[in-house]
């Protein structure tokens, strides 16, 4: 399990909007061909993701959603996962500072080794993180000059 924390500059509703926000991430993840979302219930879903890493890989996440404070997911099918399990857990800082914790834990087929996949998921969370940092702040400039006008 490799965990990251990072701090956003908006609200703790804000960042849980992004982060659930699923169909927009091949918007703001470069990596991120398309994403499909069916919901279960209020507070669950399934979401299929394309991503395109050294080669397209497809998988479905089970998603559970404790609003606004986490986000939890467990692997249901993929091509080329074995494992994939993580969590965003959201703290408010204050009314305009969020602290996100991402973890995640991920294996793949047997063809892949343990060490290249510490790897890919240490060289790509920062970047990942900075992405939704950027992604959270724009929603909440645009919402705040939405609110003034």
């Amino acid at each position: 399990m490799v965990q990251k924390n990072i701090q956003i500059k908006a609200p703790i509703q804000t960042v849980f909007d992004c982060v659930t926000d699923f169909e927009s991430y091949p918007k703001f993840l470069p990596d991120m061909k398309k994403t499909k979302v069916v919901w279960i219930d209020d507070n669950q879903m399934e979401v299929n993701f394309h991503l395109n890493l050294i080669k397209e890989i497809s998988y479905t996440l089970l998603i559970d959603l404790d609003p606004p404070q986490g986000v939890y997911w467990k692997l249901k099918s993929g091509d080329l996962m074995k494992k994939n399990c993580g969590s965003w857990e959201l703290k408010m800082i204050d009314d305009y500072l969020t602290q996100a914790a991402y973890a995640i834990d991920i294996e793949f087929g047997l063809w892949v080794p343990k060490t290249i996949t510490q790897t890919l998921i240490e060289k790509s969370l920062p970047q990942t993180l900075k992405q939704f940092k950027k992604q959270a702040e724009k929603l909440f400039k645009k919402k705040g000059s939405t609110l003034e006008s």
